[in-house]
């Protein structure tokens, strides 16, 4: 999939990818390197060499950059160490930087109907191709942590509010069969629902736009998606005709 996009999109379609630690592996930072791409990549099997070298590398030193982030009722206390110019493997040596971020994440939430700070400890790494003369170290760490706004504001919202779930993306298994000339049964060829699924997702696309970057009920006032939602299905209703027909005037031919 990685290598048709420059093909449908060209390569400048966007320069940096996001990916969770499955794709770290050395064909994905081959690929990358090769298209132009810059990749930011969670880190979370220990027994990575890159992952025992860089641990080894801040084990034995203070943490390069302490800040504190703010963020819809939460606070996080932040120590970063960071590296560059580890090998990712032995077979792939290309260098990478390393970031390793320890958070005390502190929240309140309600226990016994009262609000209560919690605080709570989490632990991240990630590897990056991203030069740090050009981009500091916070700013991969938000990076690194933006990745699940495509969690939550990408695939759940697909799956919880736009029906897109695993019985709607394997619809074909029950589509029609034909019988050809072969005298095999054999489904009819699937051209709808792929046409259906990228309809939905261009209409995700534009509504989440639409909504996050021009919507003042969003950005200003914090309007949760969903409500935003049942009011355009309201103002929708209120612009449907009448199901009645009209009425004939008495007399009239």
């Amino acid at each position: 999939m990685l290598a048709q996009l420059p093909e449908l999109y060209g390569s400048p379609f966007f320069d940096i990818l996001l990916l969770d630690s499955l794709y770290a592996q050395a064909p994905v930072l081959k690929l990358a390197q090769q298209i132009g791409w810059d990749l930011v990549i969670t880190l979370r099997q220990e027994n990575r060499e890159v992952y025992q070298n860089a641990a080894g590398l801040f084990r034995a030193r203070s943490p390069d950059v302490c800040f504190e982030h703010r963020e819809e009722g939460r606070t996080r206390e932040v120590r970063v160490w960071e590296t560059e110019g580890l090998p990712f493997t032995a077979e792939h040596p290309q260098p990478v930087r390393v970031l390793r971020a320890e958070e005390q994440v502190t929240a309140a939430h309600y226990r016994e109907g009262h609000r209560t700070p919690e605080t709570t400890t989490h632990e991240w790494v990630w590897v990056t191709t991203l030069a740090k003369s050009t981009f500091p170290t916070r700013r991969v760490w938000e990076l690194g942590h933006k990745r699940w706004k495509q969690e939550n504001n990408g695939w759940n919202d697909l799956t919880q509010h736009w029906a897109f779930k695993h019985g709607f993306l394997h619809a074909y298994k029950h589509r029609p069969t034909r019988l050809p000339p072969s005298g095999r049964c054999e489904p009819v060829p699937n051209r709808g629902l792929a046409a259906v699924t990228l309809i939905q997702c261009l209409a995700f696309a534009l509504c989440s736009a639409f909504t996050r970057l021009h919507s003042k009920i969003v950005r200003i006032y914090h309007t949760p998606l969903i409500e935003v939602a049942r009011q355009l299905h309201r103002s929708l209703w209120g612009m449907l005709p009448p199901a009645r027909a009209p009425t004939v005037p008495a007399g009239a031919s």
